[in-house]
């Protein structure tokens, strides 16, 4: 049973179970929208009775103490501002032994941010609360967890950013702005060079972060 903190569309949830043959995938978002969009689907690919969705609040997980074996997140913890209590939730669902495996946005430091950081995180028009990569190991060791393992995806996401960035302003160039418009194609081009100057600065650091909870 994984704990999917942030499912958006389905998408992760979907190859957890049809990919990597995870039991039961419990999907947790804020958004309405996504969340009847995930439904739908997983219907349509058949696989509901291996994946619930469930709207919830920020703040503590719905979710029974112990009773999920892994808590998995992609993209979606930068968004929650109180990290510490974010992993000792974390902590509290996990069944003694679980794993955590969290693909997310990090900085190489804490707040405040340089003015290339803070202009890319302007750009995008949300609201980010990135842990610095020593953060997160710290409180992770803080909230219990042990075996932790924290990778820095910087430099393999300065190479993926620029390939998008040639796409998206090359071949694909019209394609995206037939369905997008001219206006937020050029907004969303002007972030993406935002983005690759923070990852060229080394502040911007997307990376995955592993824990286990002792048996």
């Amino acid at each position: 049973t994984v704990l999917e903190v942030g499912s958006g569309l389905g998408g992760c949830s979907l190859i957890m179970v049809a990919e990597r043959g995870a039991a039961k995938v419990i999907g947790l978002d804020v958004e309405p929208v996504v969340i009847e969009r995930a439904r739908a689907a997983t219907e349509a690919a058949g696989w509901s009775e291996h994946i619930e969705y469930r709207q919830v609040e920020p703040g503590p997980f719905p979710i029974d103490d112990a009773s999920v074996d892994a808590v998995f997140s992609k993209d979606a913890m930068c968004h929650i501002e109180d990290k510490q209590a974010l992993y000792a939730e974390v902590f509290r669902v996990l069944k003694p032994g679980g794993q955590v495996a969290v693909g997310d946005w990090l900085s190489d430091r804490d707040p405040p941010y340089s003015e290339v950081m803070q202009t890319f995180i302007d750009s995008t028009g949300l609201h980010f609360h990135l842990d610095s990569l020593d953060g997160v190991h710290k409180k992770l060791a803080a909230a219990g967890f042990e075996n932790i393992e924290v990778v820095n995806r910087n430099q393999w996401f300065c190479e993926e950013a620029r390939r998008e960035a040639e796409l998206l302003e090359g071949p694909l160039a019209d394609k995206v702005e037939s369905l997008r418009g001219k206006s937020a194609t050029d907004s969303s081009n002007e972030c993406q060079h935002h983005m690759i100057a923070a990852l060229d600065s080394g502040e911007f650091c997307p990376a995955h972060f592993f824990a286990s909870k002792p048996d």
